[in-house]
């Protein structure tokens, strides 16, 4: 029953029916390997998905980048405090392309003994003897890939996997190097898994250890190294659609769109399934301003049983950019039924509802997207600029002030409110708050001429 279970991935049903047997057989190697297996499979993540690096990342980090690389060389792009592009006031696509149980940054290391417990299984990890399992190849990999996946004991699984290749027999086998090469990945000792997915390539050409070696040289900001691993692991595996979605990866984050789209295509070719490729070909497209192409490939998705509040949210974007307003509000509808948080939905059901000419609806859309979130500094700024329409002036300046405060970095409630202020006749702040959405946004042509006419009047004065 328990294997039935686990083939059919029902591992919650697997792992209650293996803890029933090991309360009367303890020591049951059958129920542990088969419990050891569902839990990791349970719990398992992606470990060929880039990593994006957070501030907090890079702080902790021992390897020094250079503040300003060779163009094309590096991921890391300076950041600036001002922005520099025109805010979207519409929600971006949410992108469902990579649709993992969670997230591919490992937690803090930490050692967890899970003898007697619900969830795990009568196994002390701290108690335990590798040397036991050793011999045992089937039991020894169930039990490291518990370890990393599940208790997240990196440490004890690196010990396991140091046992395993101290036989002879064992030091050709690629699929422990790989697990030792995780093990170091998550202890942050990239030069150490660089040599052990080397040696795994040299005992197995897998594109496993590819992908796993071409996301160490990310780590170690060395895109065009990864980029050549990767291009190596094509010409021999050309019939493997992962590596092209890797390279497709790597020139996103170096902003070669173009290139980017090509191997997410050739990836299609390969498998027509991929959810990732068609996701990414979607939302390009529909940044493309071409959501008649973007709305096929969501499509696509729903056909193939990919449902969520994100994907019917773009395809509500998609409908309502392509005129399509009966279509976007009724997929609206049913991406708030999926959602848990529900404000960039109402947000998009706002903006809705001024393109059909529906204040009201549009008003109550913001509001309850504000609820929700009240740091929606987007929501705040179209509440002020409907209150003007309704000529309550006092609400709207307070609407934009309130905006300001919350996205200092968004131009549209500077703008609006020197706007109003200039029409008020406050010439001086006015004045002030079309500077700061000029040096918030130096391209807003409203904003600049807008700053001439202040100028001509204060210079008449």
């Amino acid at each position: 029953m328990a294997l039935m279970h686990f083939r059919r991935r029902e591992h919650d049903q697997c792992t209650a029916i293996c803890t029933e047997i090991l309360r009367t057989q303890p020591k049951s190697q059958a129920a542990i390997f088969v419990k050891c297996r569902a839990l990791s499979s349970k719990t398992w993540i992606d470990d060929t998905e880039l990593e994006r690096t957070g501030d907090t990342d890079l702080m902790s980090e021992d390897i020094a980048v250079s503040v300003m690389p060779r163009p094309g060389t590096s991921i890391a792009h300076p950041t600036s405090s001002s922005m520099s592009g025109v805010v979207n006031q519409y929600v971006r696509p949410v992108s469902v392309c990579r649709i993992t149980s969670q997230s591919g940054v490992s937690p803090t290391l930490q050692n967890v003994t899970m003898a007697a417990t619900s969830e795990g299984s009568y196994l002390d990890i701290t108690n335990l003897e590798f040397l036991e399992f050793a011999h045992q190849t089937a039991m020894a990999k169930a039990i490291c890939d518990y370890l990393i996946y599940f208790v997240r004991n990196i440490k004890q699984a690196l010990r396991l996997c140091e046992e395993v290749l101290k036989k002879k027999t064992s030091l050709e086998d690629w699929w422990w190097k790989c697990r030792f090469a995780k093990c170091y990945y998550r202890l942050g000792l990239y030069r150490d898994a660089e040599y052990q997915l080397i040696c795994s390539l040299q005992n197995q050409n897998m594109a496993l250890n590819v992908l796993g070696l071409s996301k160490v040289y990310m780590r170690l900001d060395q895109p065009n190294t990864a980029l050549k691993v990767l291009q190596k692991g094509i010409e021999k595996m050309p019939e493997e659609s992962h590596l092209k979605i890797g390279v497709a990866r790597i020139y996103e984050m170096m902003y070669a769109t173009c290139r980017s789209l090509l191997f997410y295509k050739n990836a299609l070719v390969l498998d027509a399934s991929n959810i990732e490729a068609l996701a990414c070909l979607a939302a390009n497209y529909f940044y493309e301003h071409q959501p008649e192409l973007s709305l096929r490939y969501y499509r696509r998705l729903l056909q193939m049983g990919v449902s969520g509040p994100e994907i019917w949210n773009n395809i509500g974007l998609c409908c309502f950019y392509s005129s399509q307003l009966d279509m976007a509000l009724d997929c609206f509808d049913r991406s708030l039924r999926f959602a848990d948080d529900a404000a960039d939905v109402w947000y998009n059901i706002g903006h809705l509802g001024i393109s059909m000419g529906d204040f009201h609806m549009a008003h109550q859309s913001f509001k309850i997207a504000l609820s929700l979130n009240q740091s929606n500094a987007e929501a705040l700024c179209n509440l002020g600029v409907l209150s003007l329409y309704a000529r309550n002036i006092k609400i709207a300046r307070s609407y934009f002030i309130s905006a300001k405060e919350v996205a200092p970095t968004l131009f549209q409630p500077h703008y609006n409110g020197a706007l109003l202020a200039y029409k008020l006749g406050n010439l001086q702040d006015s004045f002030a708050m079309v500077s700061s959405a000029l040096r918030v946004n130096k391209a807003h042509v409203d904003s600049r001429e807008l700053k001439n006419n202040l100028e001509w009047h204060i210079r008449a004065l």
